[in-house]
């Protein structure tokens, strides 16, 4: 929307997305999409915690920070401090409230290094069902 009196204003948007993310050169971020649905199908008692690791890829030492975080109430993300050094990962913390089990969505947040480029990553988080109760163990 704008307020222009004459033709509407033009943006434009330039993104050079990575088809394959294990290609940037800074740091690999495993897994690249959170897919909660698969980790809960694997091990529903867990479903509340997940982990996002990040291995330094390049020469140097950086730290993490969270730039862009999750907009959606019942999700934390708890990115560590400190620098990682070449050749090293850290583990990013995600938790996941219960109140989230019966909804469905699909977020996001970005983390930015301190190397000399700020590289970025965005993490797709992903819940495409809904859990309910456990079922009682059988007899």
């Amino acid at each position: 929307m704008s307020n222009s009196v004459i033709d509407p204003p033009r943006l434009g948007i330039q993104a050079f997305p990575l088809s394959i993310p294990e290609s940037l050169q800074v740091f690999a971020v495993m897994p690249p999409v959170l897919d909660l649905d698969s980790t809960h199908i694997d091990s529903p008692r867990s479903h509340g915690e997940y982990e996002v690791v990040v291995r330094n890829r390049s020469e140097e030492r950086f730290s993490l920070q969270l730039v862009s975080p999750v907009v959606l109430e019942g999700i934390e993300i708890d990115v560590p401090s400190g620098d990682i050094a070449p050749g090293k990962e850290k583990k990013i913390k995600v938790k996941i409230s219960p109140e989230l089990d019966e909804k469905l969505f699909t977020k996001s947040f970005t983390i930015e290094a301190s190397d000399s480029a700020n590289t970025r990553y965005t993490v797709p988080i992903v819940k495409k069902m809904r859990w309910g109760p456990e079922p009682p163990p059988s007899n």
